[in-house]
């Protein structure tokens, strides 16, 4: 059994959009488990904007960055490679929060079994993962979509919002427009996941061809984004509609880019906006399995995954991630399945 690890980890303190130099590997001792515990191998990492926010202490109980030698978390799809707890047998494959590392040592009650010849390994951390949870809740659960209702998603290729607008078009919306950053992501999400149309927001005529695209309005709009993009699909929406709040990603790099929200157009349009923590879910998530892995199996509904292979590329894709210059979800491929 393996006694060595390798992990990546802070640099230094982070400040502004990360670099591939603010990250540095290191190789350590991995103990044995303990009873009740696992060694996990790992075999993908995923990448997510959240960590971000954690990396700067935002998800931390008293606020502090990360420094110099803290391990970023993150989600993994592992195989168990020593077993002390009861419930886990060597070969089963898992999903925990095993951090940017290639090794972990879990508490068995806090790992859960994925099966899979129900779907790739690796869609278990986005379509069928924390994103895919994240898109089955706000469509769902939280906007309570309706046959013949008009989407708007924004962040449309990341797995959150690829994911909604394919479940949105299965529950029968007439219509679901996406904002993206490239044409290529655009071109992506209408000929691979089927939406209506999706706008550039990096093109000059922005503001014009999400009017254009939307010329009735949205009834409901899922929001990664946050800020003035917010406000943006707020002017295109109908009245009555509904909004999501699911993320910030435009100021997790630097929160002193937060613009403040106008209350006076959601309050003419008369607008319900519902928070949304994925979390909150967490005890939903056998019925978002059983109601969307049938299509991702299918081939119905379409993922695509943006990879890099090892621990020593986490840092370099990451920041990749951070700028926007990712195609779907960002993962980093450790080991074999």
């Amino acid at each position: 059994m393996t006694t060595v690890n390798r992990r990546t980890m802070l640099a230094h303190a982070i400040e502004g959009v990360p670099q591939d130099a603010d990250f540095k590997v290191a190789e350590m001792s991995l103990p044995e488990p303990a009873a009740g515990e696992l060694q996990l191998r790992h075999i993908y990492l995923s990448l997510d904007p959240w960590q971000r926010s954690a990396i700067a202490g935002r998800h931390s109980p008293d606020g502090t960055p990360m420094q110099a030698g803290d391990m970023p978390p993150g989600e993994v799809v592992a195989q168990v490679a020593q077993s002390r707890h009861a419930d886990f047998a060597e070969g089963d494959y898992v999903r925990h929060m095993g951090g940017w590392q290639e090794y972990s040592i879990a508490d068995g009650n806090l790992a859960v079994k994925v099966d899979a010849p129900k779907a790739p390994l690796s869609a278990y951390l986005g379509v069928l993962g924390m994103p895919g949870l994240t898109a089955w809740a706000s469509i769902i659960k939280l906007a309570d979509i309706q046959p013949g209702q008009t989407v708007l998603v924004s962040a449309a290729l990341g797995p959150v919002g690829a994911t909604l607008g394919q479940i949105a078009l299965k529950m029968g919306a007439s219509a679901v427009v996406g904002i993206a950053g490239s044409a290529e992501k655009c071109r992506y999400v209408i000929e691979e996941c089927g939406f209506s149309q999706c706008v550039n927001y990096k093109s000059p005529d922005y503001l014009e061809s999400l009017q254009n695209a939307l010329p009735d309005g949205a009834d409901i709009y899922h929001d990664n984004v946050g800020g003035q993009m917010l406000i943006d699909a707020i002017g295109v929406m109908k009245q009555y509609g509904t909004v999501v709040l699911c993320g910030l990603i435009s100021q997790y790099n630097d929160p002193a880019l937060a613009v403040n929200l106008p209350v006076a157009l959601p309050i003419m349009k008369r607008l319900v906006m519902k928070g949304l923590v994925v979390y909150d879910f967490y005890n939903q998530q056998q019925e978002f399995f059983d109601l969307v892995a049938p299509w991702v199996n299918d081939g119905s509904i379409s993922f695509r995954e943006d990879r890099a292979a090892g621990i020593e590329n986490a840092g370099a894709h990451f920041a990749k991630l951070m700028c926007g210059d990712n195609v779907g979800k960002s993962l980093i491929v450790l080991g074999d399945e």
